[in-house]
């Protein structure tokens, strides 16, 4: 096993300790952030809930007792004692006449009936259809609870009713009712906070509320809730239940358990940098077989971390848009890959090397939807042909980001047999290179690293044709082809090694 030198050992132990400090501060932040966020929501709550419950106790004490001053008018006594139904709406207009305003704060809409105890009413105001108010009628005759709720065709109504009585005896029922928009109305009040929930209740059953959702969905967000308010309203037997849910405080936890992993791994791609840098400077130092071996492995590390910051760069485009779910699973993907790029096997099988290479373009699709597409044909050859690891993904890294040139635009991959050799080649539609830019292109493939350090553009490309050459031989490499507005070609020749290859 190769030893770590002491430089290499100073910057694990100065990126682990970084990463530790990192980590903490993350967390940090993240429990002093929640804690403040769900502090103002819990104010805001108990502002909205305190402001909301004098609104529907208003409204419903308003109804309770206009009702009760009705109930004790002559006049409405008067009515409600007709027996005949001529004469109970001679009197139920009469009423209206001598009484053209209503006692209590009524709404336009409001309802205000008589009833007399022989089922004949008088609507003295109002627009509840008839079959509303005789379900009104069996409600004051068969009920205890002083309110009552009603649903007729498309509306629903709430409100309050009383007994009419002459020295003692029972002669009829007023009943006042709103409709329950008016009361839905003043429950969205605070609409624009996502996390207040506002629920009217009878019993168990939700008689409105602000949000869509069921009385067992309504015990679990409670149950969860990082404020929950209950009260009753008046003596109507309604409550008025006001919550605030804790889920824009959870989305902020989601963001700081995405945001912490992706940042260790950025101090991983520091870490590989700094790693690769260091082998650079064994390679340089280093003479015959080992310079070799060492110079081999520096170019993979290369061309992963190079992938590593790009794939990184995607991600952090996807956070900034607000695409977390697919950020997450990017992250998922990008840990996969860059375990197979950093395993330990320098050969690994055409089918495996296609196999990253599909989880990769579909990174490349999540970052560029409806703009990247990839035709990749795999043929049966595949498990026992093997290749040295990471070839393949640059190459079409290179198609996507310089050949399609931020265009839609597809690109091929395929490979075949040729004698003792395999062809793969890596094609795209994109507009091409004129014959210049070609000739440029493959002095810059070919340079040695002295020649092209400068030149970043095609780094991947130079660092894979060097190391096929490594491994394989001079004979084997990378070719680029290419005409104007006909797109390019890039192939690779690799020796069809087994198994046991390497």
């Amino acid at each position: 096993m190769k030893k770590t030198g002491p430089d290499n050992r100073r910057v694990l132990y100065g990126v682990l300790a970084l990463s530790a400090a990192m980590v903490l501060l993350w967390m940090f932040f993240y429990y002093l952030t929640v804690r403040m966020i769900r502090g103002n929501m819990r104010r805001q709550a108990e502002t909205g809930a305190a402001a909301i419950t004098s609104e529907v106790e208003e409204v419903m004490l308003g109804l309770e007792d206009a009702a009760y001053e009705l109930a004790h008018y002559e006049d409405i006594a008067g009515v409600a004692g007709q027996q005949n139904a001529g004469d109970f709406c001679v009197a139920g207009g009469d009423f209206v006449d001598a009484h053209p305003f209503i006692p209590g704060k009524l709404s336009g809409d409001d309802t205000v009936a008589v009833f007399g105890k022989n089922g004949l009413f008088y609507r003295i105001r109002g627009s509840m259809p008839n079959t509303a108010l005789m379900r009104v009628f069996y409600l004051c005759e068969n009920g205890s609870n002083r309110t009552i709720t009603v649903a007729s065709y498309d509306s629903s109504y709430i409100g309050a009713w009383e007994e009419i009585s002459i020295d003692g005896e029972s002669t009829g029922y007023v009943a006042l009712l709103t409709e329950m928009g008016n009361i839905r109305r003043i429950l969205e009040t605070y609409n624009d906070l996502d996390y207040l929930g506002v629920v009217l209740l009878s019993g168990e059953r939700i008689l409105c509320s602000n949000k869509e959702l069921r009385y067992e969905e309504l015990e679990e967000r409670t149950a969860e809730a990082i404020f929950v308010n209950e009260k009753n309203i008046g003596l109507s037997g309604f409550r008025l239940l006001v919550y605030c849910e804790k889920g824009f405080s959870g989305q902020i936890g989601n963001y700081y358990r995405l945001v912490m992993p992706v940042t260790v791994l950025i101090l991983a791609g520091v870490l590989l940098i700094e790693r690769r840098l260091y082998l650079a400077e064994v390679g340089r130092r280093a003479a015959g077989l080992q310079k070799q071996k060492s110079l081999i492995s520096l170019l993979k590390k290369q061309i992963s971390a190079h992938f590593t910051v790009n794939t990184l760069n995607v991600v952090r485009a996807m956070i900034k848009k607000g695409e977390k779910e697919g950020a997450a699973h990017i992250c998922d993907e990008l840990s996969t890959l860059l375990r197979y790029a950093n395993a330990g096997d320098e050969y690994i099988s055409l089918m495996e090397e296609f196999y990253v290479l599909r989880q990769y373009v579909g990174i490349m699709q999540a970052r560029y939807p409806g703009r990247v597409e990839a035709l990749i044909e795999e043929e049966d050859f595949f498990d026992s042909v093997f290749i040295p690891r990471m070839l393949i993904q640059p190459v079409v890294e290179n198609a996507i980001a310089h050949g399609l040139g931020g265009s839609a635009g597809t690109v091929q991959v395929k490979a075949e047999l040729r004698g003792e050799d395999v062809i793969i080649s890596v094609k795209d539609n994109g507009k091409g290179l004129d014959e210049e830019s070609l000739k440029k292109l493959r002095e810059s493939i070919d340079a040695d690293p002295a020649e092209g350090e400068q030149e970043l553009e095609h780094v991947a490309l130079r660092n894979i044709q060097r190391r096929i050459r490594l491994v394989c031989g001079e004979e084997y490499g990378l070719g680029v082809y290419s005409c104007e507005g006909e797109g390019c070609e890039a192939v690779l020749t690799l020796p069809a090694r087994g198994k046991d290859a390497g």
